[in-house]
């Protein structure tokens, strides 16, 4: 019914259109995509910046080549610059080297730069010499290469403060804010959220080897009335709870509501039927699972649990601005303990804090 609105970009990416914003939105994609000028992609974290700049670069002329993406925000000033324009340098027995950068392997494709305003000043110099005049000079190298390739910039912050502040360049800013496309949050398209989640659903369930339960209308309800604060994020993880423990009134109360309050179920009775003819889309009568079923659920529930797990991490350590103790008696749980899953979970801080902060929350001299 809904597959019109369902656009397949890649074997596990799609885009879905299912309100006046998001068509909108796809139009925009389409029409940007015929021109090669940079693009502006904004929007809360976890809103879908990513799956637009595909869907720009599929439509595209591009599209048989490479579509990469590399986030500012997780290198380091040196790294970043390495990772985006290469570097030239001596190999131990004196011979010359080079290590191509990410713009010259995405050549004649798109380029996404996530969180591009957590550029450091000296990466953003460069990024405005290759927009100005297409070339780029690859450290320590001395000979201009000329890839051609497609930048589209996302962010999720405030960019014209940050302008304000300097802490990007403004011409940087004007260059990469000509066309500008903003993905609005989940709580904008509430009317997307059932064919969101059926589309999730199935696939999650593909993915696990598993029957895809439904929802009832109740529940539905409930997702709808949800602010969804970590968007697309949130909904998957919710997803895969659901997925792995079926349990409506665990889910109700996630959401902030409960079997009892808040939406109603719209007189559900035994029959698979509510009061005001709406088929109920819950699972019944209860499936039993096979021994293989079990196992994929189990694995399901375990990176559900993680994804929770880290994120909450995370958050405390931000919190704390990486004071790991200060973190643990955030969290309630012994020092070593967090230790452990920072380890587990590869958590680091980012180049902004570990350059204020340290690794330990003590604020750096300057």
């Amino acid at each position: 019914m809904y597959q019109q609105e369902i656009e397949r970009i890649s074997e596990e990416l799609y885009f879905i259109a299912a309100s006046p914003v998001t068509r909108r939105l796809r139009a925009q994609a389409e029409l940007l995509s015929q021109t090669d000028v940079p693009v502006l992609i904004t929007g809360e974290a976890g809103s879908g910046k990513t799956t637009v700049a595909q869907l720009i670069h599929s439509f595209s002329i591009r599209s048989s080549f490479p579509f990469m993406r590399v986030k500012c925000a997780a290198l380091t000033s040196d790294l970043l610059e390495n990772e985006l324009f290469g570097y030239e340098h001596t190999s131990p027995d004196g011979r010359p080297e080079s290590t191509p950068g990410k713009f010259e392997q995405c050549a004649k494709g798109t380029m996404l730069l996530d969180e591009f305003d957590a550029m450091p000043d000296v990466v953003q110099r460069q990024l405005l010499k290759l927009l100005e005049s297409g070339g780029f000079v690859r450290g320590g190298g001395q000979n201009p290469i000329r890839p051609s390739v497609r930048i589209i910039a996302a962010t999720s912050g405030d960019l014209e403060l940050a302008a304000r502040e300097k802490k990007i360049h403004e011409e940087l800013f004007y260059r990469l804010s000509v066309f500008e496309l903003r993905v609005p949050p989940l709580r904008e398209r509430h009317e997307e959220i059932p064919l969101l989640l059926g589309h999730l659903m199935n696939r999650l369930a593909q993915r696990y080897g598993v029957p895809a339960p439904r929802f009832s209308s109740g529940l539905l309800d409930a997702c709808q009335h949800y602010a969804w604060p970590g968007n697309l994020r949130e909904l998957e993880t919710f997803a895969k709870r659901f997925l792995a423990h079926g349990d409506e009134g665990a889910a109700l109360r996630e959401l902030g509501s409960s079997p009892d309050h808040g939406f109603p179920s719209n007189g559900e009775n035994g029959n698979g039927r509510g009061g005001n003819g709406r088929t109920i889309t819950g699972v019944y009568p209860p499936h039993r699972h096979t021994p293989g079923e079990r196992s994929s659920l189990k694995l399901l529930v375990k990176n559900a649990k993680g994804e929770a797990e880290r994120s909450a991490i995370r958050h405390a350590l931000e919190q704390t601005r990486w004071n790991r103790k200060a973190a643990a008696r955030l969290l309630n749980v012994s020092y070593r303990a967090l230790l452990y899953k920072i380890q587990e979970y590869s958590l680091a801080p980012s180049a902004e804090s570990a350059r204020l902060f340290g690794t330990d929350g003590t604020r750096q001299a300057r």
